[in-house]
């Protein structure tokens, strides 16, 4: 037990000194990557829960995404709202809309909600278009940069990385103390057998719509942040591949680790960037690979892999 919280505080105490170093280090487009990395991240987090805790599978989560930057988008560009002021909401009607979404899973498991989800999330973008009225169609929609403090005029990507992060850091605060209560025994109960856990009184359709709902709030405000941090959002930017990139952000990062959200969300952004930077029309195959290589180094994910050397040398340095 000694060796996993020392472990986990070194992940903590690495990942704090890597988020004050990336501004000082980091140019201005790359900083503004790393804010948009943080957006998928935040709805990697609710898919963790979802998928990690819960059980759950699904493949609509860049649907959700979507919901929250379309909320965001429309409350700033058709109602003159802050684009800040308008998170909260982002969150509440992703969570809405993941509640309806999550009725199937009261039936289906497995491959066969893996397979509603995910339809969903293929009509999303046509839905956007036949709405064009309401989210501008084709053209999108542009969103409002939060007004940037004074004394950080000069590095208004700065201000849009720490929004960023400060929203991460709620969700990844939410996440935790879920999972470490009745909630979360609940949640792991009707994973490993929801036979048992009914037995024991655990209410099977309350603990999994709840799980849908949480995931997806967090998922829309995600969203949220990548409107603010983009700009400027368009159907094109919540074709049904998203949600298939933010279930391998969760596997690379650790689909039951706080921190892996985080490495899943940089893994998104920024790998397949360079696999294109390495070779442009053998990026896809690059990708592919390194895909490929990750999982059979590390198969419970990035963070999995270093808590397990991390463990080794505690033993071997105690030993």
């Amino acid at each position: 037990m000694r060796d996993i919280s020392l472990s986990t505080a070194i992940k903590l105490g690495v990942f704090a000194i890597v988020a004050v170093s990336i501004p000082v280090f980091a140019p201005a487009y790359a900083l503004q990557q790393v804010a948009i990395a943080i957006a998928y991240t935040i709805a990697i987090l609710g898919l963790n829960l979802l998928m990690g805790y819960a059980g759950q599978i699904c493949l609509a989560q860049g649907t959700l995404f979507g919901v929250g930057a379309y909320v965001t988008a429309i409350l700033n560009a058709t109602y003159g709202i802050s684009s800040l002021a308008t998170l909260p909401a982002a969150a509440a009607v992703a969570a809405a809309v993941g509640l309806v979404i999550g009725l199937p899973a009261l039936r289906l498991q497995g491959l066969q909600l893996a397979i509603v989800t995910f339809g969903i999330a293929a009509a999303f973008p046509q839905l956007l278009l036949k709405m064009g009225s309401l989210t501008g169609g084709v053209s999108g929609l542009p969103v409002d940069a939060p007004e940037t403090p004074d004394f950080m005029a000069d590095v208004p990507e700065l201000w849009l990385y720490l929004i960023s992060l400060a929203c991460a850091g709620v969700g990844a605060l939410l996440v935790s103390r879920m999972l470490f209560g009745d909630a979360g025994r609940a949640l792991r109960a009707q994973r490993d057998n929801p036979q048992i856990a009914q037995a024991l009184g655990v209410n099977l359709t309350r603990t999994r719509l709840w799980a849908f709902a949480i995931s997806s709030a967090l998922a829309g405000l995600g969203g949220g942040v990548f409107a603010i941090v983009s700009g400027f959002i368009s159907p094109e930017s919540f074709l049904a591949i998203l949600s298939i990139n933010i279930v391998i952000g969760s596997i690379v990062g650790g689909v039951t680790s706080i921190v892996g959200a985080f490495v899943g969300g940089l893994f998104m952004v920024f790998v397949p960037s360079w696999a294109s930077d390495i070779n442009l029309s053998l990026g896809n195959l690059i990708y592919g690979l390194a895909l490929i290589l990750i999982m059979m180094v590390a198969r419970n994910g990035v963070t999995g892999f270093i808590e397990k050397w991390l463990s080794v040398i505690f033993r071997r340095a105690a030993g």
